[in-house]
């Protein structure tokens, strides 16, 4: 079972943090200098709530001198996309506001430690606006999604959730999971960024 470490002096979010049950330890850090301590944890989730723009930079520094098997996640009151995408290129496997619940905390976690990648729906859509398009290049995998899938495949593309899918075709959202599944299968990727940029490259 994975260690994880919050450090924040945010009282909502470690009281928010406390509530995991996904984790044998959590320890909240406060003071920075315990924060070179943390390489002699293993299966480290460590979670870095950012103040101010040095924290940005020291926080990079620290991942570097940390052990590799130690995943990664950002938080920050303001988010900025550039920002995001930046810690994403560096290393970190999630960038999210320091006001999410513990559910929105949890989802976070569990994509963190199945080796995926959690990104807020309008930096998903930011990701996906500043790849360049490629010419259109339909191969063998197409050819298996159904007309169905494909209309899920474009909004998940788009950054929508199960949810706003379900509304906008007008179906159950259990379903709508279905045919994400369907789709990872299908096109052998692990997330739904993978996915929207499979879109983005292949329509």
């Amino acid at each position: 079972m994975s260690t994880l470490v919050l450090f924040s002096d945010k009282d909502f979010l470690i009281k928010e943090i406390n509530k995991s049950s996904t984790f044998n330890e959590i320890k909240i850090i406060k003071d920075k200098s315990e924060l070179y301590d943390l390489d002699a944890i293993n299966n480290l989730v460590f979670i870095y709530h950012l103040n101010t723009y040095e924290d940005y930079h020291e926080i990079l520094e620290i991942v570097k001198e940390l052990s590799i098997s130690s995943k990664f996640i950002a938080l920050r009151d303001n988010t900025n996309n550039i920002e995001g995408c930046s810690l994403l290129k560096q290393g970190f496997k999630a960038y999210a506001h320091s006001l999410s619940n513990i559910l929105i905390l949890e989802d976070i976690i569990k994509t963190v430690l199945n080796d995926n990648i959690w990104v807020y729906p309008e930096l998903m859509q930011f990701l996906i606006s500043s790849i360049p398009l490629k010419e259109s290049k339909k191969d063998a995998l197409l050819k298996q999604i159904t007309v169905k899938e494909l209309e899920v495949l474009e909004l998940v593309s788009q950054g929508l959730s199960n949810s706003e899918i379900s509304k906008t075709l007008d179906l159950a959202e259990v379903t709508i999971k279905k045919y994400v599944s369907s789709l990872l299968k299908k096109l052998h990727k692990k997330d739904r960024l993978s996915l929207a940029l499979y879109f983005k490259n292949n329509y």
